[in-house]
């Protein structure tokens, strides 16, 4: 055997070692992108118990509490007949609720987790929450606090359902 014909078969064993390495890489990148969408289904699935268990919660001081059920059924429908502290209250209480709004937007649309989220909770909520007078009273004097792509979004939910008088109807 010559020279000429150890490297003619040196060079075809390269040639093999480069196409199974070529295979095991197109193995390891299929295996990671698995991981990858496995990932974004349990990211996903987190970001919509986290927004579930906020609105459960705000639900919860509502129910539990009379005195808390009282100032949030006023303030909504007449906040000028709430005390200071009363209206503190429920000031306090939209902004829980709206933060509650925010946290679902912005997995929805910044970290596109769960687009279909805004659309079954985030629109319906802010239509319940801030579509009634006390709502809009709020959204009107603390609607700075949140971002502007975020305001913009409400804003436009609120003016399709401005004139709509079963939207305090549908708040309770």
């Amino acid at each position: 055997m010559n020279w000429e014909a150890i490297g003619a078969i040196g060079e075809v064993v390269g040639a093999i070692g480069v196409i199974l390495t070529l295979v095991y890489l197109a193995y390891q990148i299929r295996q990671n992108t698995i991981q990858l969408e496995q990932n974004t289904i349990t990211a996903r699935a987190a970001a919509q118990t986290a927004s579930n268990v906020s609105l459960r919660e705000n639900r919860q001081s509502i129910f539990q509490a009379s005195e808390v059920a009282s100032i949030y059924e006023t303030g909504n429908l007449d906040p000028t007949k709430l005390s200071s502290t009363e209206l503190m209250r429920y000031r306090l209480l939209m902004s829980n609720i709206t933060e509650v709004m925010l946290e679902i937007y912005t997995q929805a649309f910044t970290t596109k987790f769960a687009p279909e989220t805004w659309d079954t909770q985030g629109k319906t909520l802010v239509t319940r929450v801030l579509c009634v007078p006390g709502g809009q009273w709020f959204w009107s004097e603390y609607q700075d606090n949140y971002p502007a792509n975020f305001r913009a979004v409400v804003d436009q939910i609120l003016i399709e359902h401005g004139g709509d008088d079963s939207c305090v109807k549908r708040c309770y």
